[in-house]
């Protein structure tokens, strides 16, 4: 199998002017970075995948900076939805690469699988109505897809989504923003073989983490914009935008190896 390589970005939260700020962080400059730093890397990563929350509030004119922003990429760039973003505008704003629909087309949803490089990427929708709260949960037609998916492929594959399916160890975060019913996520790939399910990538966290449960990578992307404390006790989630513009590079190796590796800049 020939090496394949995934540039993985999530949470850039664009605002509607160009000088928009998430807690004082100037997002726009932020996410230049993150454009300019991938655009300098020593090889040519096969796709970008974008995890989520690409604005901060669904809003055309943000997407319309977002698209700007990101054009300047050379290579396809995939989306899942945050709970921040807009499914419509994203489809009408920007440029996804090649992808088959996992599930039937529908206003509001995002679910789809495209091939990168020599892997599957399975992309899935969360996102419940924002009055809701700030937590995912995935219909059941796609966990039925996903199965289905898994089990019609005799290629490699990996799963992005918005929100974290498995428990973090910080008291906040786990009451409040994963995906609710990640245990029944968790328990269709963990029916994948092990030969085959590379991971699961995420964001939402705003931080970079690695979290290993049964076997199963999930690994989460740090934000550009900033990012949010995760004590184990805290009663709520701090911020801290001082802090580099990161990116992940995921990379898997000829024999089927995982790798996860954090660039990270001074912003």
């Amino acid at each position: 199998m020939k090496a394949t390589h995934i540039i993985h970005i999530s949470d850039t939260h664009f605002g509607p002017e160009r000088e928009f700020t998430v807690r004082g962080a100037p997002v726009l400059e932020r996410s230049q970075r993150l454009v300019t730093e991938i655009n300098a890397l020593p090889f040519t990563p096969d796709a970008i995948v974008h995890t989520g929350d690409v604005v901060n509030d669904p809003d055309e004119a943000a997407y319309k900076i977002a698209k700007d922003v990101f054009s300047d990429l050379s290579v396809p760039v995939y989306y899942a939805t945050g709970n921040h973003d807009d499914v419509m505008m994203m489809r009408e704003h920007l440029d996804f690469g090649a992808l088959d629909l996992l599930v039937p087309e529908s206003e509001h949803r995002l679910c789809y699988r495209a091939q990168i490089g020599a892997i599957e990427a399975i992309v899935l929708d969360a996102k419940v109505p924002p009055e809701e709260g700030p937590h995912g949960f995935l219909p059941q037609n796609q966990l039925d897809a996903l199965s289905t998916s898994i089990a019609g492929s005799d290629r490699p594959f990996a799963v992005f989504i918005h929100f974290p399916a498995r428990p973090i160890g910080a008291k906040w975060i786990d009451e409040n923003l994963p995906v609710k019913n990640g245990d029944a996520l968790h328990s269709i790939l963990k029916s994948a073989p092990k030969n085959k399910f590379l991971g699961m990538f995420f964001g939402h966290l705003h931080r970079g983490m690695q979290i290993y449960d049964e076997g199963i990578l999930y690994s989460a992307v740090s934000s550009p914009a900033c990012q949010f404390t995760a004590g184990p006790d805290e009663e709520g989630c701090g911020f801290l935008p001082d802090v580099p513009v990161c990116f992940n590079h995921i990379s898997i190796s000829e024999r089927g190896a995982t790798q996860v590796k954090e660039y990270s800049f001074n912003s």
